[in-house]
């Protein structure tokens, strides 16, 4: 077994339940040597071997100790053939149906596990592999009781897999990963290990190509416990995922009070049951301007399609494709056309950039030179059909709904519908949630945490948290749920809504836009990029020339846009112009996941466009990596330049939900305006 097929020996796992891993967390710590004395005899030359392995071990990394990171190393190690590996030798017994088998393994698995969770959990989107297709054995969930060895890339797996023949490819939303790089033999190489144990949810599955099944797995909480910490976690906890030591709360739905009345010469109408028993703080509806207007307990509501629509009974998902395929009905008066179509053009350029990019998701650069993207097309790493868009425009179309909805920046209003889209596939054209980055998606888990507590502390009915309407409940709900070191594109793919809807008050916009991408992405980069980025975007749409965008002292001419604090020095570093380099990706430009590489990819390919949006979009696609976000990143600001009229037509006629997204703008354009003139009162 070489390593290669340490990534790729899924279809080893049991179909069968497997009892618990436990027992050897009542092992105590021992050394090395001695932890593997009851399995040295497996596994040939083991003494030599780790004696030269601890002897290259003089100073371990992450706060392990020399036991620790050797017990990690071992792990790693190849022994030549025929000899077979300690991994190989481990996951068979661990996958074993007797666990008794695994006793034996107790003393190294505690030293072992212990090293791993002192490493730092890794929330990202990893992948794995097997020959052949499994696909049938994946339904609901699937439990991998051996460890599961991933990579970061889906190229690097296919250099393992290979790019022919019957194979199913994994692409695992991992909570709890260990990157072991540091303590592996193969130093060049980012090893994503899951543990024994790891409970996986199937989110969806496809088969994109002939021989090819992709299987998208989220890493989820057990309903118990698969196996039990090495010990005292206490003295670690703070790298641990929340999902090892706590479960996901539900918050119920409340529409078995709600039936939707639709039709299409009539006015939509939402029923209740009764009206008076909302709580009196949870009275929010969508409705007119001015007043809502109830009568015979009948709310009628202006703007129905921005509500989640229940229609299924097990209130688990929300289908969405006819509602986003449908013209919404536009506001009253005026919108100033000039300004309508720079709106149009960034809701639709970030729509156009997020599809085209997507089936390229996670390509390489090298593999993208060999096959550039060149055109909107399907299929892909998530099986779309063309001109479908994911997660960035479906949390920009929640984002904008909230603006639209509460005409106000309501940051929980914002979170509620970020929910409502990841539990039931609100403003998705799928009906489900898929491609969530890790950092969003633990927000959304803590923000579910914080409505739980926040319930019983003011007595808030559970089925009642979505629809605060109480503007002092309102600011004492701490909306922000992210990690302090968020920090990737996930906060700025979405950006758009904000600074349309508050153009006309730079101030209130750019502040807006940091906080908008600060309650799910804490970094302190992240709310400076979302500042700087919405500073653009209102420049354009104020009619700044394009020089003026890029210009390198366009934020010293801006300062008292961003009066709240200075940028830091990653952002000033960007605002000066380090994106404007001839050689792109030659140059260190990176379509990669992390926030300032994002932005830095998206204005690189806006700097070099020749003032094509199509140009620029095909650009920065074929930077490779996560080409679906720095493209919807791009799209934002070309598009608000550029307008609705100069997009790409033959692109413009493929996309989903465009008269959806058409009249969501104008909305966007009126209740902007609106709440413009309320200020200026």
């Amino acid at each position: 077994m070489s390593i290669i097929d340490r990534f790729i020996d899924a279809d080893k796992e049991p179909t069968r339940p497997r009892m618990p891993i436990e027992g050897y967390e009542k092992k105590p710590l021992v050394s090395l040597e001695e932890a593997v004395q009851k399995v040295k005899d497996l596994v040939h030359d083991f003494d030599r071997i780790l004696w030269l392995t601890k002897r290259d071990l003089t100073t371990p990394v992450d706060g392990l100790n020399i036991d620790e990171s050797a017990a990690i190393r071992l792990y790693t190690l190849q022994w030549s053939q025929p000899y077979e590996s300690l991994y190989a030798q481990l996951n068979r017994t661990l996958r074993a149906e007797l666990r008794e088998q695994l006793t034996v393994w107790f003393s190294y698995l505690k030293i072992f596990l212990t090293a791993l969770y002192k490493l730092p959990s890794i929330k990202k989107t990893v992948w794995r592999g097997v020959h052949g297709d499994v696909s049938e054995h994946y339904k609901k969930d699937y439990i991998w009781w051996g460890f599961s060895s991933c990579t970061e890339t889906m190229d690097v797996l296919e250099q393992f897999i290979g790019r022919t023949g019957v194979r199913t490819i994994f692409m695992i939303e991992c909570l709890n990963g260990k990157n072991i790089r540091n303590h592996s033999v193969y130093e060049n190489e980012n090893e994503i290990l899951l543990m024994p144990g790891t409970y996986l949810r199937v989110k969806s599955k496809w088969s994109p190509a002939d021989g090819l099944h992709m299987i998208h797995l989220e890493e989820a909480t057990p309903p118990h416990q698969l196996i039990a910490p090495p010990g005292d976690i206490s003295t670690v906890d703070d790298v641990l995922s929340d999902s090892l030591i706590s479960s996901i709360t539900t918050v119920q739905s409340s529409d078995e009070k709600i039936h939707y009345q639709l039709s299409r010469n009539q006015p939509t109408r939402l029923v209740t049951n009764d009206l008076q028993q909302y709580h009196s703080t949870c009275r929010f509806q969508t409705g007119s301007y001015e007043t809502q207007l109830v009568k015979n307990n009948i709310v009628l509501l202006d703007k129905p399609w921005l509500d989640r629509q229940n229609q299924s009974t097990d209130h688990r998902s929300t289908k969405i494709r006819n509602q986003l395929e449908c013209e919404i009905e536009g506001p009253p008066g005026d919108i100033d056309t000039e300004i309508l179509t720079r709106i149009q053009g960034s809701m639709i350029g970030l729509a156009l950039g997020d599809a085209l990019g997507t089936p390229a998701e996670y390509r390489s650069r090298q593999y993208l030179l060999e096959c550039p993207v060149t055109d909107l097309q399907g299929g892909g790493t998530w099986n779309l059909e063309k001109g479908q868009f994911t997660s960035q425009t479906s949390m920009a179309l929640c984002l904008a709904n909230s603006l639209v909805a509460r005409r106000d920046f309501i940051p929980y209003d914002q979170l509620v519908r970020y929910k409502w889209w990841y539990k039931y596939g609100y403003m998705s054209v799928t009906g489900k949630c898929y491609d969530i980055d890790a950092a969003t998606s633990q927000s959304l888990r803590e923000f579910e945490r914080h409505q739980k507590q926040f319930a019983n502390e003011h007595g808030i009915p559970l089925e009642r948290l979505d629809y605060i309407s109480d503007f002092d409940l309102l600011e004492k709900f701490n909306t922000f749920c992210s990690d302090e070191g968020a920090a990737d594109n996930g906060a700025l793919v979405r950006l758009a809504p904000v600074p349309l809807f508050f153009w006309r008050h730079p101030i209130e916009a750019v502040e807006f836009s940091g906080i908008s991408g600060e309650i799910t992405h804490g970094d302190r980069t992240a709310y400076d990029a979302c500042r700087y980025y919405g500073a653009l975007i209102v420049a354009a749409l104020q009619g700044e020339s394009k020089e003026q965008l890029l210009d390198r002292d366009f934020y010293s001419k801006h300062k008292t846009w961003f009066y709240k604090s200075q940028l830091t020095p990653e952002i000033i570093k960007i605002s000066r112009g380090s994106y404007q380099r001839e050689g792109g990706y030659d140059s260190g430009i990176r379509g990669k996941g992390y926030i300032v590489n994002a932005l830095e990819a998206a204005l690189w390919a806006f700097w070099c466009d020749e003032n094509s949006f199509e140009i620029g979009a095909l650009h920065v696609v074929n930077l490779g990596d996560e080409t679906g976000s720095t493209a919807a990143i791009y799209g934002q600001l070309a598009g608000a330049y550029y307008g609705y009229k100069n997009l790409p037509k033959h692109w413009l006629s493929h996309l989903y939900a465009r008269k959806f997204i058409m009249s969501l703008s104008k909305w966007i354009a009126y209740e902007g305006q609106q709440w413009a003139s309320a200020q200026e009162q």
